[in-house]
Formats: structure tokens, sequence, C-alpha cells
């Protein structure tokens, strides 16, 4: 029994990277899946069985996060592509797709993305208030912080997210041509890309995946407890600790340490005033 990672999935078909060895195969899927309803997934971890060229698939391993667009498991960083020129994404967008992928409890970078026409004020604002993040400075246009970003990925399963027309095509593009492993998939599979239903995970030089197309955040807040908002907000979070009440959100209690800080200007403004919003948002669902 081997084990391996769905890079694609196609049918009743999927192409499998070995986890051990330097090998991809295409497999077959038992006749149980189907009769059970389970419809493996690129991103799956799978036990598989070998024979001559071709494999088949005998289990899939538990996944961890799945995504719905695109639809792929077991994603554990989410590179979320920002820009502040063409076009200007407002803060409180920006916060709101951040969060969203805070729900999801993976790790976060944050990729200010054309930063060749963008003013030096304008991204040393953006390095100050997401201090608390990793933060990459990204040109698709001059391959400008590609190479770090790729280190970023490195080891891990990686989705690209964003709002429209800040880049994530352009700079996911220009990591899969820099550092895509070459020779991943064999010419047994005949499995061109137009021909599969999902997103494909590409393998990276470097080791680790990155989905060939980007992801869609939700931005739904309203079935969350307001006392988990906080958790949405790193920085808010750790000051949290020096509030006077355990319970505290941040809103209209006395002796409130958060606020402090965003009084002395130690976290953002634009950062609080979202995290407010996002609070009353849950709050609002929890009344009705």
């Amino acid at each position: 029994m081997r084990r391996g990672i769905i890079t694609r999935f196609h049918s009743n078909f999927a192409v499998v990277r070995d986890e051990d060895e330097d090998l991809t195969t295409l497999c077959t899927l038992r006749g149980r899946f189907k009769l059970s309803n389970i419809k493996p997934m690129v991103g799956d971890r799978v036990e598989y069985i070998l024979s001559h060229d071709r494999g088949r698939i005998e289990s899939i391993l538990p996944r961890t996060i799945t995504l719905k667009r695109p639809r792929v498991s077991n994603v554990d960083t989410v590179v979320v592509v920002l820009t502040r020129s063409q076009p200007n994404v407002p803060w409180s967008m920006m916060d709101r797709i951040i969060a969203g992928v805070e729900l999801s409890d993976v790790n976060v970078v944050l990729a200010l993305n054309k930063i060749d026409i963008t003013p030096k004020e304008e991204i040393k604002e953006f390095e100050s208030i997401y201090a608390h993040y990793d933060v990459v400075l990204t040109s698709a246009y001059t391959m400008k912080g590609v190479e770090e970003l790729e280190e970023h990925l490195k080891g891990h399963i990686s989705v690209f997210a964003g709002p429209s027309g800040v880049g994530k095509s352009s700079l996911l593009n220009s990591i899969l041509k820099s550092n895509l492993k070459t020779g991943s998939v064999s010419q047994a599979t005949n499995m061109g890309k137009h021909t599969t239903t999902s997103a494909s995970l590409m393998e990276l030089e470097n080791g680790g995946f990155v989905v060939d197309t980007p992801g869609f955040v939700t931005m739904n807040f309203q079935n969350l407890e307001p006392s988990k908002v906080q958790e949405l907000f790193p920085e808010i979070k750790a000051a949290s600790l020096g509030c006077l009440f355990d319970d505290c959100v941040h809103d209209a209690e006395p002796g409130c340490h958060v606020k402090e800080l965003v009084e002395k200007g130690e976290i953002a403004r634009s950062r609080y005033e979202s995290y407010i919003n996002i609070l009353h948002e849950s709050e609002g669902e929890e009344r009705q």
C-alpha cells in the first residue's frame, strides 16, 4: 500500500503524486466509493495500490480544511493578494477578506501586488497596518518578490485569493512559470488540463503544491459568535489579554486595553473599525 496526494481528478480517474517517490500515477477508484457516494477531491491524501503503470485508490485519509471554490481539500496556506493601486482596495474590504480566510484556520500570507505602480507611502502604510502578518511585496510585471513568495509556499498546499483586478492570476502564473516542477506528470496519465473537471494541484520545484486557479473567500460572519470575532484579528486577540474583563469584546466596555492601543496608534484604527463592523454583524444575527 502506497500513500499519495490527488493532484487532478476527472470522472472516475485521479492523478496521484506519490508521497515517498518521484512518481505520478493515473489511478482508478474502487467501486465502493461510488456506492457510498464518496467523491474524492483534489488535495485528498490517499492510500493506493500500484500495478504496472496504473494504480487503484483504496482509501481516502481524513481531510483537514475543505474549500468549496475551488473544490480542494487539505489546503493549509492562503495567499491573499491585495493592491493599493489599480485598483486601490479599501482597507475595510481587505480586512473582510483576511478575516474570511482566518475563519478557515490556515496560514495567511499577504501579497501586496503591483508595487511597481504603488506610491511608497502606500506601501509603508500597508506594511505598518499588517505588520503582524507575513507580508510580501510583489509585482507580477517585474517579478519582484516572486522568489520570496515561493518560500512561503514551500512544503504547503496553497491557494491564492483576493478581490477582482489585483493580479491573482498573473502572480500565480509568474510562480508557475518560474518554479513549476518539470516531468512531474507522466505521459501515461494522458490527462491534459483541459479535460479536468476541477482545480488542479501544481507541484513546485522547491516542494509543495499550489492550486492552479484562484480561490473564493466567503465573507459571511452572521453565524459567528461575537466572542470569536477577535480571533480573526490577531493583534486584537493578543491585546485582549490586557483588558479589565475576560469577556471584553472591545466595544463599549470600560478598561479595554484594545481601545487604549487604538488611541495610541499601536493598533490601526482601520483594523479596529473593521473588527467592530464584523462584531456588530455577528451580534445582529444573534439578536434575531
